[in-house]
């Protein structure tokens, strides 16, 4: 009995929805550099009660009109981007070691309804990218929802799910009722379209090239240029990102097979920003699900700029190279 012959002329590629190098390029460097970040102390603990410098709260949720959800069921942080990763501690070399404030549960009028779903009345889930508490049943307006949680101090963005040409949002580290207003001002913005500062976007971009590794072989190694683009308010901000990022160069990174991820209901959050059960970390994932490796054979400065005095931008490319 003869086999079935083999059709498919593509090397390489099994199914077209398979998630490829430049894809995965940027869903990889995003999560090294939120993992990264945060093992250097790149996170704000808030507890009950913070105030702002300014003025206001950063403890205090604050109700917001969503399209599809009632007035009253999703409730918002100032911050957004809450810390959900775990296992780790930063040590700070003065002190004692820290580790960001996990999210037990939410005070409502000074009650305590334990999470990460609630209870039978007060059901929810916790949207961490968002930094919302998404309730069941919608609470009354003049409600008090506090939460003790964590933000990311710098908010990495992926280009192909969250285009950078949204709203930037200044003064995010002041919670004042002038910006919070219900019908107008910078929140009333869904958090999707918000980017707080400092922030990185990850965009890959069409410079690439390859070249054969071995005689013999369909192997590649393939240089792509991804791009990160840092916008920040304050000028110290910048040059700390710009210097961090660009002392990365000559390092190797170990990818994670995001389809295998997600196939194997590991990926760290669910549709709905809510953790997933069986999610994984970041060092779990390169571990146990390992693709390739790259290569971060050139880093460069491009750009630094100063858009106002408010807003503070420059741009570094990393040239990769990945044999597959």
């Amino acid at each position: 009995m003869s086999s079935s012959p083999n059709y498919n002329p593509f090397h390489g590629i099994d199914k077209l929805t398979q998630t490829n190098l430049i894809d995965s390029l940027e869903e990889n460097i995003k999560s090294y550099l939120d993992w990264g970040l945060l093992n250097i102390g790149g996170f704000i603990n808030i507890d009950i009660p913070t105030t702002g410098l300014y003025g206001g709260n950063f403890h205090q949720l604050s109700t917001t009109d969503l399209p599809g959800y009632k007035l009253g069921q999703v409730w918002q942080s100032h911050k957004k981007d809450w810390v959900w990763e775990s296992g780790f501690y930063y040590n700070d070399g003065e002190l004692e070691n820290h580790s960001p404030n996990q999210i037990s549960g939410v005070y409502i009028n000074n009650q305590y309804v334990p999470g990460p779903t609630g209870v039978a009345n007060t059901g929810y889930y916790i949207n961490y990218p968002l930094g919302q508490i998404v309730f069941n049943k919608a609470l009354p307006r003049n409600a008090k929802v506090t939460l003790n949680y964590a933000y990311k101090w710098c908010q990495v963005y992926k280009s192909s799910t969250n285009n950078y040409w949204k709203e930037l949002q200044k003064l995010s580290y002041s919670p004042t009722p002038q910006i919070n207003q219900n019908n107008k001002g910078e929140y009333n913005v869904l958090a999707e379209h918000r980017l707080q500062m400092p922030c990185i976007i990850v965009e890959p971009i069409a410079r690439s090239s390859s070249r054969g590794h071995q005689l013999g072989s369909y192997t590649l190694r393939i240089d792509q240029d991804i791009m990160l683009h840092i916008f920040t308010e304050n000028q110290s901000d910048k040059n700390r990102l710009a210097d961090l990022i660009r002392r990365q160069e000559g390092s190797s990174l170990n990818l994670y097979d995001v389809d295998k991820v997600v196939n194997s209901g590991v990926a760290p959050l669910n549709y709905n920003g809510s953790i997933n059960s069986s999610g994984l970390m970041d060092y779990q994932l390169r571990s146990d699900y390992g693709w390739y490796q790259t290569y971060f054979k050139n880093i460069d400065l491009l750009d630094m700029e100063t858009l106002n005095n408010q807003i503070y931008w420059c741009t570094l490319r990393i040239t990769s190279e990945t044999i597959l």
